[in-house]
């Protein structure tokens, strides 16, 4: 393909994306990624990465290494919807796991952008991951120059912020690289002091004790882990809410909070006490669904446990006498 023509279709692909509402669009090269074998390797070493990253570090940082005819890697970033913010009291769902599924959304658009290449032209089979392949998209997404790794380890996005999710598009032919961005954090240390697991700032990042991923986990947690729930049904904010970067987007979401649907407020006894059915009506298309009823519901317990609802007091007398407490929430009496 001649440089030209390169150029055509990188151009192409950016316009079509923008226009199915990507609002970021990079290019980068499908070389490994310098460097983040050893950051891997230790974090994993150190017993601080979570069961849901994978262990084979080539496969994470190598497009190559999983499809050796890649060339290039296309990382597009999609919008988070708009949310109505949580009243007080409620219990907070992160805006990732509001709406329909980021990972079905992404997937149906990549599948448009890759069916408008093709009938203009375009020749090959591209393959695409959204979150659960093995590539890191972050550290692409950051080579190909939409965004910079802020403290907080989130892609922050020039003029746009962090509320989004990444896919990548994987293709077989050489297109034109973009240019990394550069970093504008600055000496801001606004994530640093607000994230609740105090983890952010340090050599290595234990995400196996981001608040994030304790709210996902089925392991047991400790008392002092509990508490750093809050009010964390799902998921965690909190870095990002803080961000100066997100501050447009949290004043919109103020501003417009009575015109959208979704809400990220969910009633914390109405989640302890989901039915099956309810489950699946409310939560099993979100983002939220595929860990199931049960982890939520204990995040629901343990949420009404830290700020005292007596409604707790109430349930537990309840489904005490009956011995009808979810299995996942008895450790927790104890």
């Amino acid at each position: 393909m001649e440089a030209d023509e390169q150029m055509r279709w990188q151009t192409k692909i950016k316009k079509w994306g923008s226009e199915l509402g990507f609002v970021a669009i990079g290019f980068t090269t499908a070389k490994s990624v310098n460097g983040l074998a050893q950051v891997l390797q230790t974090r994993i070493n150190q017993g601080l990465a979570t069961p849901f990253e994978g262990k084979e570090i080539e496969q994470r940082i190598d497009p190559q290494a999983g499809w050796q005819d890649c060339q290039t890697v296309v990382v597009l970033a999609y919008p988070l919807p708009d949310t109505v913010p949580p009243r007080a009291g409620e219990g907070i769902l992160a805006r990732s796991a509001v709406g329909a599924d980021y990972h079905r959304v992404l997937r149906q658009t990549i599948s448009e952008l890759v069916d408008t290449m093709i009938s203009n032209g375009w020749t090959g089979n591209p393959r695409w991951q959204v979150d659960t392949g093995p590539l890191i998209e972050r550290a692409f997404a950051l080579r190909a120059g939409i965004g910079w790794i802020g403290r907080n380890q989130q892609l922050i996005i020039p003029s746009y912020g962090s509320f989004v999710s990444l896919a990548l598009l994987l293709l077989e032919r050489e297109l034109p690289a973009d240019r990394p961005s550069i970093d504008q954090c600055g000496a801001c240390q606004r994530c640093v002091e607000a994230c609740p697991a105090h983890i952010l700032g340090q050599e290595t990042f234990a995400a196996k004790h981001c608040v994030s991923y304790l709210t996902q986990s089925k392991e047991m947690l400790s008392n002092e882990e509990c508490k750093r729930l809050g009010l964390r049904i799902f998921g965690c904010d909190t870095c990002q809410e803080v961000c100066p970067h997100n501050q447009k987007r949290m004043e919109k979401e103020q501003a417009d909070s009575s015109r959208s649907t979704l809400r990220r407020g969910v009633d914390l006894l109405e989640t302890l006490n989901l039915t099956k059915r309810e489950f699946q009506q409310r939560f099993q298309a979100t983002a939220a669904g595929w860990r199931g009823k049960a982890v939520l519901q204990r995040n629901a317990f343990l949420a009404m446990h830290n700020v005292q609802d007596p409604r707790l007091r109430l349930w537990l007398e309840e489904h005490g006498e009956d011995q009808s407490v979810p299995p996942i929430i008895v450790p927790y009496l104890l």
